[in-house]
């Protein structure tokens, strides 16, 4: 009797990464053999091989490694209480794909994401938010460029470059997601007091804003510029021990052009921010502070708790181009889209169109979909984070630091946005006294502040 013919590993390995998921008797057709012959050979793929179903329904694929961290990596979730739980694995699979398998029971929306195995042709949109964007991003990116072998421009990462960044240095970042083993213990001893970090006293932040805002500068100096403002993350503590988290945006030097409309535009979103805060769409807290010959806005974190807890968020953003397969337009027909989709309520609809209104008559020329975000837990629908970013935009300099006067021309709302429209214009006018009364408005933005406040009355006078 002839012998059955042996198959090898390296005959299996082209015929499953170019037509997987693969199942036995395909293989064993393609190559002549029984499925018991591809059965002995798939035995030799160990922890390379995936295996999707069962019995005769089964498929298979291959997992690649990741430049040597290997191609499977927990994601551990920290609650609110600042506990951690293992919340799914995170697989790199051949031809660039990636899957994703729950710990537990899956959150309401992982059905409207990758396929019924749980297949994706790209990183999860909710580790798309934590790639290193914007002013902090590209620093992050320069710092770590070398160690990790990974563009200095992070607009350049691709998924593996970002997964090697949350693998390596994943322990902070914004949400409550971190990956890999590693990175949770060290944010676990961050929470638990172990690892020592910087934490800046709430009564006095001003010496310690200043020398982070003097490190910045010679870091990356001219950042700026375009529109991204430099910032930080710090920690406060007050007399009885509580920590807060809060982001920290500064202007340049105050007696600089540039400089005085920044710390101008900086005073306009503390005052955005706390007129939101008081109708409820903003956290409360935000403080402006004077130091060094610059301006501090400190806006506390909401997406960290006092008990060194996190919470969940992502980006209108992430989560519409994995939804929808595309990036809205507008956060209205962003938001009506995904509630088509049953994703957010129409009460989260009514907050995107009364915010949107808002920075409409505030000048808020910067309303993209990366700029409104919601808490990502495990139930639907999701709900609004509070605002952020809210300030007019239309004020800010050139993309070369050039100081550019533009019109604010605000529009009526249409008939079927009028309720919302004549609420955000209440909050607008609002906006507007609190901005002219401040005596740290700088004189060159002054009579620009009462037109645009006379601006917002004559519509809504016209609109009724």
């Amino acid at each position: 009797m002839p012998r059955p013919p042996t198959i090898t590993r390296d005959r299996l390995v082209p015929l499953i990464r170019s037509r997987g998921p693969v199942s036995a008797t395909e293989l064993a057709a393609l190559l002549g053999v029984n499925r018991t012959t591809i059965g002995r050979a798939l035995r030799d793929f160990g922890d390379e091989l995936v295996t999707l179903g069962a019995t005769r329904s089964t498929r298979y694929l291959l997992r690649r490694s990741v430049r040597g961290i290997g191609n499977r990596w927990p994601i551990h979730r920290i609650d609110e209480t600042g506990r951690a739980s293992e919340w799914a694995e995170l697989e790199a699979l051949h031809d660039r794909a990636w899957r994703l398998s729950w710990a537990g029971t899956p959150p309401a929306w992982a059905g409207y994401f990758g396929d019924e195995h749980g297949r994706l042709n790209g990183l999860p949109f909710f580790l798309q938010d934590v790639r290193p964007q914007g002013f902090l991003g590209r620093i992050i990116a320069r710092q770590l460029s070398d160690r990790l072998g990974v563009p200095e421009d992070p607009r350049r990462w691709g998924d593996e470059d970002a997964l090697v960044y949350l693998h390596a240095e994943g322990r902070d970042l914004p949400g409550d997601l971190v990956v890999g083993d590693r990175c949770l213990r060290e944010a676990l001893a961050i929470t638990a007091g172990s690892r020592e970090v910087r934490l800046v006293p709430m009564e006095s932040p001003e010496a310690a804003y200043a020398e982070e805002a003097r490190t910045i500068a010679e870091t990356a100096p001219g950042s700026s510029a375009g529109g991204e403002q430099p910032k930080f993350i710090a920690r406060l503590v007050d007399g009885t021990g509580a920590i807060r988290q809060a982001i920290v945006k500064f202007s340049p030097p105050v007696d600089q052009p540039v400089g005085e409309r920044w710390a101008d535009l900086l005073l306009c979103e503390f005052h955005a921010h706390e007129v939101l805060s008081t109708a409820g769409l903003a956290e409360s807290g935000a403080r402006i502070i004077d130091a060094a010959g610059r301006r501090f806005l400190e806006v506390p974190r909401f997406d960290r708790t006092g008990a060194g807890g996190r919470r969940g968020v992502v980006s209108m953003e992430s989560l519409a181009a994995a939804a929808l397969g595309s990036v809205p337009r507008d956060w209205p027909s962003g938001g009506s889209d995904l509630m088509r989709e049953g994703l957010v309520h129409a009460d989260s609809l009514r907050v995107l169109r009364k915010l949107h209104a808002f920075g409409e008559l505030i000048g808020n020329t910067d309303m993209h979909a990366g700029n409104v975000a919601f808490f990502l837990g495990d139930t639907l629908p999701l709900e609004p984070t509070p605002a952020y970013d809210m300030l007019p935009m239309l004020w800010a300099p050139g993309v070369q630091g050039e100081i550019v006067e533009r019109r604010f021309t605000p529009e009526p709302p249409v008939p079927a946005m009028t309720g919302v429209w004549r609420e955000s214009a209440a909050l607008a006018a609002e906006f507007w006294r609190r901005v002219i009364d401040d005596p740290r408005l700088s004189s060159s933005r002054a009579e620009a502040a009462r037109q645009a406040g006379d601006i917002v009355e004559r519509l809504r006078q016209h609109v009724g």
